[in-house]
């Protein structure tokens, strides 16, 4: 496995973003966590736990709709 970085410490990144956020299994509190969003290449890439091993990329497209239903949700 690998060990994450310090990524709770501010960057000038623009186009990274560190979410700190609960994780469940199975419906069961596990713990916090830490999920890495960044911008590559026009993707947005969700990385939970900071490990690499399990990466979300959204096109563009998909990307958007997500932004608009975050903003329909939150306001």
């Amino acid at each position: 496995m690998t060990q994450p970085t310090n990524e709770s410490q501010p960057t000038n990144d623009r186009r990274r973003l560190v979410i700190h956020a609960a994780c469940t299994c199975r419906g069961v509190a596990n713990g916090f966590a830490n999920v890495v969003v960044r911008k590559v290449d026009g993707q947005i890439e969700l990385d939970p736990h900071v490990t690499g091993a399990c990466v979300l990329t959204l096109a563009e497209d998909e990307a958007v709709a997500l932004r608009d239903a975050l903003t329909r949700w939150l306001g």
